[in-house]
């Protein structure tokens, strides 16, 4: 079960704020929302906005503003599962958030639940924390890959956001500073495609998104897809889905008729 004390956003202090905690029998969570010295055991760390420290009961706290005013998000809150230790996150130790926002949002979420009265709200905060402990854990993880990896993760997050785009294997390299060649060799040794079969995919995927839930024509989806001729765009669907555009919204149709008339 996991217990919130107490959740806040935006705490602003002076720039002589100073916290220490050595007696508190709650976990707590902190998120920086400016620059901050900590105070560890082993030394004293400068660190900027979203970093993140996961403190245990009755583990020493402290740290203080640095340069500014000082701002955090913050959570206390007692657990009886494990849930933290099967993760081995590093206690007490600030971790550079690798998605920021995803934090941001789940704290925002957070707040809402505890200052509400929802018939579900004290599974609903359980299942929140789980999932902000698995955030931490993952920029933890990244803190382990190399600057290419890194690269070549945020290459793919932007071809799986953006399929319309007009790529090429030339640009791409540029982005992770490496040749074509190299660059479309370690592209499918990581993600076990070539990364223009990994667009042309995105994009088939977009399209067939396009035709269940839209009455866009064939040519409309074409261009939203990133295609310059319906031809092209015909084409390469049939390649990969095994017929056309048409044939596939047909298909998806008559299922739908389907499920319709059998409820």
């Amino acid at each position: 079960m996991v217990d919130i004390n107490f959740v806040w956003l935006n705490s602003v202090h002076e720039p002589d704020f100073t916290y220490y905690d050595g007696s508190h029998d709650w976990w707590l969570l902190v998120q920086t929302k400016s620059s901050a010295k900590i105070h560890t055991a082993e030394e004293d760390v400068i660190v900027p906005a979203d970093t993140v420290l996961l403190y245990p009961p009755f583990m020493p706290a402290s740290y203080e503003a640095y340069g500014g005013e000082y701002a955090n998000f913050y959570v206390r809150f007692y657990t009886d599962e494990d849930f933290i230790s099967k993760l081995n996150i590093p206690l007490g130790t600030p971790i550079a958030l690798r998605s920021p926002d995803s934090m941001d949002h789940l704290f925002k979420v957070l707040e809402k639940e505890f200052f509400s009265d929802f018939a579900h709200s004290q599974q609903s905060m359980g299942m929140i924390m789980r999932l902000m402990v698995m955030k931490i854990a993952e920029s933890v993880e990244d803190s382990t890959m190399t600057e290419q990896q890194r690269e070549l993760i945020n290459l793919r997050y932007d071809i799986q956001t953006r399929p319309d785009y007009q790529w090429t294997v030339s640009e791409m390299a540029q982005r992770v500073h490496v040749s074509t060649g190299y660059l479309q060799s370690i592209y499918k040794k990581q993600f076990g495609v070539s990364c223009m079969q990994d667009v042309l995919n995105r994009r088939v995927d977009l399209a067939k998104e396009y035709l269940q839930s839209s009455a866009f024509s064939s040519q409309k989806i074409a261009q939203l897809c990133g295609y310059q001729s319906i031809e092209h765009f015909c084409r390469q669907f049939k390649i990969i889905a095994g017929m056309s555009p048409l044939q596939y919204r047909k298909q998806i149709m008559l299922k739908q008729k389907k499920a319709t008339e059998e409820n």
